[in-house]
């Protein structure tokens, strides 16, 4: 989601950055899109080796022409000096080829950055500056208030969403899903609730995974049965859809959503106040709870069943405009399930930076 900047040069930039992110960056190559005072598409890139210098650059670029700036800001991330040069100033002649103005390109190295175009020792001293602690970034204090706080790498982000943390829960998690989907191979109607049943009992779920509220339970808290069941339900795509259509209005329009089932949405899940207009402090501290509800899902789910999830939150996220965690969602999803058509679909878009629309429910 683009961002009001209210920074007062780059070193207050290079403190949100990872806040923007989700995590620090290391050994890699961001760029930022800039619509005057805003920040739109943010993307990172770990250092590529020399012979794919070009291709690296060209999947940068293509996004950030579909975004369509006023200007960008390279920033690289390097423990030796140097090792970014190569890829900021191949994008620089890339900016420069698509007659869009660079704005800065900074370097960070050793908890210092350099301003590589500035030669006035004065503001830029070739031995660098020291990055500003959060705390002393009024900007910062903002994120803080969303409840953003940046993980140490994106290792880290990769594994939140990896199933160990909790190896027990996820065993109980596979043995119950497992005899979920014994119950439905059988093939007995006795045993099969009609489809409306079987939807409630999930939505019933499905309402308390996406609280939003103080006293909502931690997910590793539920029951491991709950938990699959919710892993479970999204094999009925249509199920799948409307979530997505619930979570992130705009990307399906709840109007195409089977009747029956668009009531049952309403009858279930929390009412969802988003999509109209800018967010507020509010709406996206709400949104972030429900993203890291579905983290935690996606975190304890054995890789047979989350495949459907981790889609789901990937939609969420790239609705949100968090591309960090949409890649590392759909990296997971992909690597279980390469013919999975829902995270394929979204993938292709986060490769053309096509932008969900954030249009009313």
């Amino acid at each position: 989601m683009t961002t009001t900047l209210h920074l007062r040069g780059p070193a207050d930039v290079l403190a949100v950055l990872p806040y923007q992110l989700g995590y620090h960056p290391r050994d890699s190559v961001l760029v930022v899109s800039l619509h005057g005072r805003r920040m739109g598409l943010v993307q990172r890139l770990d250092l590529p080796p020399h012979e794919h210098l070009d291709q690296a650059v060209a999947a940068m670029t293509g996004p950030l022409a579909a975004d369509g700036p006023e200007s960008a800001l390279l920033v690289g991330y390097e423990d030796a000096e140097g090792a970014s040069s190569p890829m900021l100033n191949a994008l620089d002649d890339a900016c420069d080829e698509m007659g869009l103005p660079v704005a800065d390109r900074l370097v960070v190295r050793e908890g210092r950055w350099f301003a590589l175009d500035c030669t006035s020792e004065a503001c830029c001293p070739t031995a660098g500056t020291l990055l500003q602690p959060g705390h002393e970034v009024p900007a910062v204090a903002d994120f803080v208030g969303m409840e953003v706080a940046p993980l140490v790498d994106r290792e880290a982000l990769v594994a939140s969403l990896q199933p160990g943390s909790h190896p027990l829960l996820t065993r109980a998690v596979r043995a119950c899903a497992q005899e979920w989907l014994q119950v439905v191979s059988d093939g007995h109607d006795e045993h099969q609730p009609d489809l409306e049943k079987q939807r409630a009992r999930a939505l019933a779920v499905w309402a308390e995974l996406l609280r939003e509220d103080d006293a909502a339970p931690a997910v590793t808290d539920l029951p491991p049965g709950d938990l699959a069941l919710a892993a479970c339900s999204l094999v009925d795509v249509h199920l799948r859809d409307a979530l997505v259509a619930w979570l992130c209005p705009g990307t399906l329009e709840l109007d195409l959503v089977d009747p029956g089932l668009r009531e049952q949405l309403r009858r279930f899940l929390p009412v969802r106040g988003w999509g109209r207009g800018e967010p507020d402090v509010a709406e996206v501290t709400a949104q972030r709870r429900v993203e890291a509800r579905l983290v935690a899902l996606c975190g304890v789910l054995p890789d047979e069943w989350a495949v459907a999830a981790l889609t789901v939150l990937a939609n969420l996220a790239w609705w949100r405009g968090d591309g960090a965690l949409t890649r590392v969602a759909l990296d997971r999803a992909l690597a279980v399930d390469s013919g999975y058509r829902l995270a394929a679909l979204l993938e292709r878009m986060v490769d053309l930076a096509i932008r969900p629309d954030r249009a009313s429910a």
